[in-house]
């Protein structure tokens, strides 16, 4: 971003990013919460998977939106209502876990191997309302039926990274295409999406934006959601073991 001729192209980035992915490629793109690693194809997700050195427990996430997530996920409507107040009404990013159609024509274009590493006890995790270019891409993707699936863009446990500088070389080097679109907004306490499973109803990760959430829960819901300890006390964010899949 450093040539004083370049803008910021939403439409044409994105649409350069999802014929690279329809090919089969492997892309950086930016999120509000960080860089993600993000692919179409099931051997281009086992690339993201061998470049993060992810252990073989850890999930994919579908890059979606709150259209997606309408679609996709099933949840009853007090849970609904919910996620449309975060990522609709208030604005937030957030990762969704939630039960979804296994019927559904995207989850299909899975297959059975990849969708049983996306996927944990009959739910899936959705990033909703990453930003503008997640957005766009996202549509894309809808639009031809294709399930956009990836995770954050460095090396499994190193955490999420909020310019592309910071992304560990090995990482860089798994992609086909990166998008540059210098530091992201969400960085400070938390980068990454705070987690939050909608089936159970139990926070699984402090993310960006957090402090938010947390009063939002207790203000419209009555729900009292911990306190973040701090990245010094807990780095990854992860509540416990189970909570560490994605």
């Amino acid at each position: 971003m450093s040539d004083p001729e370049k803008i910021i192209d939403i439409p044409g980035d994105a649409y350069r990013v999802f014929e690279v992915l329809k090919g089969g490629g492997v892309a950086i793109i930016p999120a509000s919460v960080g860089y993600g690693l993000v692919a179409i194809e099931p051997e281009a997700l086992q690339r993201v998977f061998a470049a993060k050195q992810r252990k073989p427990h850890k999930k994919h996430a579908m890059i979606g939106s709150y259209f997606l997530h309408r679609q996709i996920h099933v949840l009853p409507p007090r849970e609904e209502g919910m996620v449309k107040l975060l990522t609709v009404d208030m604005d937030l990013p957030m990762g969704v876990v939630a039960p979804f159609r296994e019927d559904h024509h995207i989850i299909q274009k899975l297959g059975k191997e990849m969708l049983d590493k996306s996927s944990v006890g009959g739910t899936l995790a959705m990033l909703v309302n990453g930003g503008q270019f997640q957005e766009e891409l996202s549509r894309l993707a809808t639009e031809a039926g294709l399930p956009l699936m990836g995770s954050s863009a460095n090396l499994s446990g190193k955490g999420t990274k909020t310019v592309v500088e910071d992304i560990e070389q090995e990482v860089r080097d798994a992609a086909d295409i990166i998008i540059d679109y210098g530091r992201q907004k969400f960085s400070y306490p938390r980068p990454s999406s705070t987690m939050f499973d909608f089936k159970h109803m139990r926070l699984l990760r402090f993310g960006a934006c957090y402090n938010v959430i947390q009063d939002a829960f207790q203000r419209f819901y009555g729900i009292t959601l911990p306190d973040d300890p701090g990245q010094e006390a807990l780095f990854s964010g992860h509540l416990g073991q189970e909570a560490n899949v994605y």
